[in-house]
């Protein structure tokens, strides 16, 4: 980060550009907590941690307004590192395996497919071993030569828009938990049309916020988070992949693998009554249940496919 502190910025609303928002869900943590990379990794425990998120009064989205400076969002996810990722590889090729399946109800190989914010590479590991030709782009320098070393095709340690990809070179192009991090999602889905071959399928995985668990838990859902600055709905997701020129084809529910006891770790995190924090404890200490593996969908997490058009 810019050795000047964090840079806050007011944004109009991502979807629509509208300037016109109204306070939605007040933040819940302190002004004086740092933005570490430690925040921006993807096993963060910084659940239910977030600003001032808003709704804009024009078309409904949800946002974080103030955003932190696009430049200095940038810094932090090109120094992230996250070894508790690759401690718990095993349960992330369990939840890709799910979402192949999904993707090749629409699509199957052989054919080229990139995956967009790919971090270690698991996913590509999981498409190339169905038949898929792989590449990747990611922005963390730690997590992109990891998946370089695994050779199992390029992997661009850049943003998208600076890999110097070809247009329409990619049969399928996937945003697995990519789209709620970006201030601009929009220019990010019209950079994917124009990598996609006619007809080629764009697959986004997000959290919903017309869940149920996001309707009952409000605030505390734990998907606001200080990493998450865009957050949709079915309706308006479905609306900006029409808006960028695709075809909404599914929506499906996005089922995440756990091991048991990095799901209990989790719950001891956030249990907010001692004798909680001890039950989870001494659960995720039992080695019969740690090594354990469940599947998780009631969180509201989604996969949405769309055909380029």
């Amino acid at each position: 980060m810019e050795s000047g502190g964090p840079e806050w910025i007011q944004v109009n609303c991502p979807l629509c550009g509208s300037p016109d928002s109204r306070l939605r869900y007040p933040a819940s943590k302190g002004k004086g907590e740092a933005m570490t990379a430690e925040r921006f990794r993807c096993t963060s425990t910084s659940l239910s941690r977030h600003g001032d998120i808003v709704q804009c009064n024009r078309c409904r989205l949800l946002f974080s307004n103030p955003q932190l400076h696009p430049g200095q969002v940038l810094d932090i996810y090109r120094a992230v590192e996250d070894p508790l990722y690759q401690e718990e590889a095993a349960a992330r090729e369990r939840t890709f395996a799910r979402s192949l399946l999904q993707l090749h109800d629409l699509a199957k190989p052989p054919g080229r497919l990139l995956d967009v914010g790919c971090y270690t590479g698991v996913f590509m590991k999981t498409a190339a071993a169905a038949g898929w030709k792989v590449t990747g782009v990611e922005l963390s320098a730690w997590a992109a030569a990891i998946a370089q070393k695994e050779s199992l095709g390029p992997v661009h340690a850049s943003a998208l828009e600076d890999a110097g990809l070809e247009a329409a070179s990619f049969d399928v192009i996937t945003l697995w938990d990519v789209l709620e991090h970006l201030s601009r999602p929009v220019a990010m889905l019209e950079n994917v049309r124009r990598l996609l071959k006619p007809g080629g399928i764009v697959a986004v995985s997000t959290h919903r916020v017309d869940s149920f668990a996001a309707r009952i838990l409000g605030g505390r859902y734990p998907f606001f988070m200080d990493m998450h600055l865009v957050h949709f709905s079915k309706p308006s997701l479905e609306r900006m992949l029409v808006a960028c020129g695709f075809e909404v084809l599914a929506c499906r529910r996005h089922e995440r693998v756990l091991r048991l006891g990095y799901f209990l770790d989790r719950l001891e995190a956030r249990a907010r009554f001692l004798p909680l924090r001890k039950l989870f404890a001494w659960l995720a200490r039992r080695r019969f249940l740690r090594e354990r593996f469940i599947a998780i969908g009631f969180l509201g997490l989604a996969n949405v496919f769309a055909r380029k058009i």
